[in-house]
């Protein structure tokens, strides 16, 4: 199998490690050869198990180069510059390594990359393509009003649809993402939800509840990760609960916000090594997931549920198919005064809050990385039975 990506963001951040870790536990038992962006970085420990790793000739970008409003800046020119020339290298590190190995699946992670692929470089002897659709922009977004960001939401959405198309199958990571994607014209039937995994939970004891309670929120801090509802839920909390403490993980546009609106108890941390955050994350009690648009591709939140934390989820696209209520999160509603009264209800009763503690474990020890690579193994070998049909 061969996996190319070609991500825009942090190095190593969602996509690449779901990637990876996806990778890696099909590697058990299959061939598997990844076509990535050079690391800037050291990855995380290798195993014997580890996919054969390819480097094109580029580093990740660190922000997208076509932002809402148009930048014909020197620095924003040079940002589209480096975009183009990494799709030309991923595409040709990947083209390059076809010629040498027979592939029986390409599942690729980049619609920028597997656009040129599938329209120049793809014949039916290279075996199945699969397309890993793994943004939630802009199908589950409406249409913006600005002419600028209007036009970049239709060429995304034209893109995708050019690549699904083309493609034998299609993976997204939840069924909301699924049915907006048919909304707009692509066949449901090539559509695979398979979500993220997480690595096995650990046998460690949930961390109880003490009078200094601590809250976090994992994310890359954007608007569409429920910024501003994270913002005004501290300020309730400060009045609330005086001795509760936050701390936020992660880094983005929306920072500014959260370092200018003078919260108390509040430590913002930025972007963090995954080994730093999984260790911050052992100590909180509470995970917030506050996006007003959808929730499950996170792999923070996998992540929580597997070390026991009590996670507070906002009850928007498959959020309610993949969390129950009262059992291993609480729902509530996008707004400040809900996600508030959820913080507190949990950790005002030590019996919910074992409860949802001991259900967040129960339900991530269902998508270990090995299930859901065994689930994509079965998606690949029906696409391969219909490509060879």
């Amino acid at each position: 199998m061969g996996t190319p990506w070609l991500s825009v963001g942090s190095e190593r951040g969602g996509i690449q490690k779901s990637v990876f870790e996806l990778a890696r536990a099909m590697s058990r038992d299959h061939d598997v050869h990844v076509v990535c962006p050079a690391p800037i970085r050291p990855l995380d420990a290798q195993t014997s198990v580890d996919p054969k790793s390819h480097y094109a000739a580029v580093t990740e970008l660190r922000r997208y180069p076509i932002p809402d409003e148009l930048d014909i800046s020197t620095e924003g020119v040079l940002l589209l510059i480096r975009l183009i020339f990494a799709i030309v290298a991923m595409a040709a590190a990947y083209a390059g390594l076809r010629r040498s190995l027979r592939f029986d699946v390409t599942y690729m992670s980049s619609k920028y990359v597997a656009l040129p692929i599938l329209l120049m470089g793809r014949r039916r002897s290279s075996g199945a393509f699969v397309y890993s659709e793994r943004n939630t922009w802009p199908w589950l977004y409406a249409e913006p009003s600005g002419a600028w960001a209007r036009l970049r939401y239709r060429f995304n959405v034209r893109l995708g649809k050019a690549v699904c198309t083309r493609s034998d199958g299609v993976h997204v990571n939840s069924d909301s993402l699924a049915d907006a994607m048919a909304g707009q014209g692509i066949d449901r039937a090539v559509i695979e939800p398979i979500p993220n995994g997480v690595e096995a939970p650990p046998e460690t004891a949930t961390e109880p509840l003490a009078p200094e309670v601590r809250v976090g929120f994992v994310a890359r801090l954007v608007e569409d990760k429920g910024v501003r509802i994270l913002v005004e839920t501290v300020r309730m909390l400060n009045e609330q609960r005086p001795s509760m403490r936050f701390d936020i993980l992660g880094d983005g546009p929306s920072r500014a916000m959260i370092a200018n609106a003078n919260l108390r108890n509040c430590t913002l941390w930025g972007e963090r090594p995954r080994t730093e955050v999984l260790e911050t994350l052992r100590s909180i009690h509470v995970v917030l997931f506050l996006s007003p648009v959808e929730n499950i591709p996170s792999n923070a939140l996998l992540e929580a549920l597997a070390l026991g934390k009590a996670v507070v989820a906002t009850k928007v696209g498959d959020t309610p198919r993949f969390l129950t209520d009262r059992k291993n999160a609480l729902l509530c509603e996008p707004n400040p005064s809900a996600v508030t009264e959820a913080v507190v209800a949990l950790t005002d009763a030590q019996e919910l809050y074992d409860t949802v503690t001991a259900g967040a474990r129960r339900l991530a020890g269902v998508y270990t990385w090995d299930a859901v690579a065994r689930r994509h193994l079965a998606f690949y070998t029906s696409i391969l039975a219909a490509v060879a049909g």
